[in-house]
């Protein structure tokens, strides 16, 4: 990781350091140091020399001096704009990937403020990511990432500390999930995996005739990609976690295990293409249950060559478009009218959708691309009694969860774009269930069926079926 991250590892937030606790002012220094450590990775990686960030960039209230005097900002946040570094207006690096970089606007949130609107918009977005950015309420002293002024905005939200939101970005760097490339890279870029081999990326767009940077892309020199190998790396070690700890329930003696869950050939006549699913799938161990949760089957490869979603007319189409993947199967189907992450035109709603665990669609050349993200499709929703909203089953921003793929999902993100729970946190809730006693493992894996995940619409039982997002966790 660059010099520039490594300086401020002390100062990100986690549990032993955790966010100022007392919410009267913004922990400015802090935060500055967040800031600048991302912008100055930013212009590092995309291959500028880092003294000259130095000479070009300025305090952004040294550029803005009237804000000195402006009595609506509080004196946190302007001790945070004397230190928060900027570039001139036409520069071509921006903060992060959907972010241009500082921009003040006082209030025009009265809709979510009626009594007293103290927010101020203090990251301005890239054009083509939405027209609002990140907001900042004085009164609180927390921030949120608004994307698009259309997009519901509520005080019940979870707005986080402005250290909070900075720590998950940097994160979002160390990961490779968000890339600062060379500015030299006309479309694509290439991730070294730990195996040695090398991953596509994709660059900003250019004229394809002068090579020029396209005013579209407007997140330079920033990429965001659609799985980092750390990723993977992950969920396979989760994997090898869980496998080991149902088989030890089961009281199965430890085998030395070489096959994996599903062979390439397999994967060859599924259609499942490069990628995520498909890296996942041909090197995962193969399990000795048949049930890795509740109601949900480990797949076979005779029902796992015959994915629903997955186009098998022979047509490979466009290499960027990556299909529903059905993961983990359970027995019943709901309407595919209540799935819309899954894409169908209008007149193939009423197509049946099998339950269980998909990795979602993805469009790799989208501005949020992400092939390691899931879905639980359950046959039932929760909402309650009346068509009201679900008594105690909530997203992550404690929203109620009343659809039946809503659980385990995020809601409202406040660090990041909306998007999918990764297959990380699910394959997390499952060894957390499995490893406390929640779940009972019998003669065939995790037992009980699909209507064990009633229980998350109970008092008792709602946080084990819930992702916690943050600094350290899912973003």
């Amino acid at each position: 990781m660059s010099e520039s991250i490594q300086a401020v590892a002390h100062l990100l937030v986690t549990p032993d350091n955790p966010p100022r606790p007392d919410g009267d002012g913004m922990d400015h220094e802090r935060c500055a140091a967040l800031h600048n450590a991302i912008y100055k990775h930013g212009w590092i990686a995309s291959g500028r020399d880092a003294e000259d960030f130095l000479r070009q960039s300025r305090p952004y209230l040294e550029s803005h001096p009237s804000l000195a005097q402006d009595d609506f900002l509080h004196p946190s946040v302007l001790a945070f704009l004397r230190a928060a570094r900027a570039l001139p207006d036409n520069h071509e690096i921006n903060l992060f990937y959907h972010l241009l970089g500082l921009t003040y606007e006082p209030g025009g949130r009265d809709y979510c403020f009626p009594d007293s609107d103290q927010s101020l918009l203090l990251y301005g977005t890239a054009w083509s990511y939405g027209n609002d950015g990140l907001v900042y309420d004085q009164n609180t002293h927390t921030a949120i990432l608004h994307l698009n002024m259309t997009d519901d905005l509520t005080p019940e939200q979870l707005w986080q500390p402005l250290e909070c939101i900075l720590t998950v970005w940097i994160e979002m760097v160390q990961r490779q999930k968000v890339v600062a490339i060379l500015a030299n890279v006309v479309k694509t870029s290439y991730e070294k995996t730990e195996g040695g081999e090398f991953r596509r990326i994709e660059g900003p767009p250019r004229d394809p005739a002068t090579g020029a940077k396209r005013n579209g892309s407007a997140a330079e020199p920033w990429t965001i990609v659609p799985w980092a190998s750390q990723d993977l790396e992950e969920c396979l070690e989760l994997w090898i976690m869980i496998v080991k700890l149902i088989e030890e329930k089961m009281g199965l003696r430890e085998a030395e295990q070489t096959e994996t869950l599903l062979e390439l050939s397999t994967l060859d006549r599924a259609r499942i293409p490069n990628g995520f699913a498909r890296e996942f799938l041909s090197r995962a161990q193969h399990p000795r249950f048949q049930y890795v949760a509740p109601g949900l089957r480990t797949p076979s490869a005779s029902e796992f060559a015959t994915q629903p979603f997955v186009d098998t007319n022979g047509d490979d189409g466009n290499e960027d478009e990556v299909p529903a993947i059905l993961l983990f199967r359970g027995d019943a189907v709901v309407s595919a009218r209540e799935l819309s992450w899954l894409g169908f035109p209008a007149q193939r709603l009423e197509v049946e959708c099998p339950t269980g665990l998909y990795l979602n669609g993805c469009d790799r050349a989208s501005q949020y691309p992400q092939e390691d993200g899931c879905s639980l499709v359950l046959p039932f929703g929760f909402e309650a009694a009346g068509w009201t909203d679900a008594m105690w089953a909530k997203k992550s921003d404690y929203s109620p969860a009343n659809k039946c793929d809503d659980l385990l999902q995020a809601g409202v993100n406040p660090y990041n774009d909306i998007h999918s729970v990764q297959l990380q946190g699910f394959l997390e809730n499952v060894y957390t269930n499995v490893e406390s006693g929640y779940w009972v493992v019998d003669e065939h894996g995790v037992a009980g069926g699909l209507d064990k995940y009633r229980a998350a619409d109970t008092e008792q039982g709602w946080s084990k079926y819930y992702v916690q997002l943050g600094p350290g966790g899912y973003w």
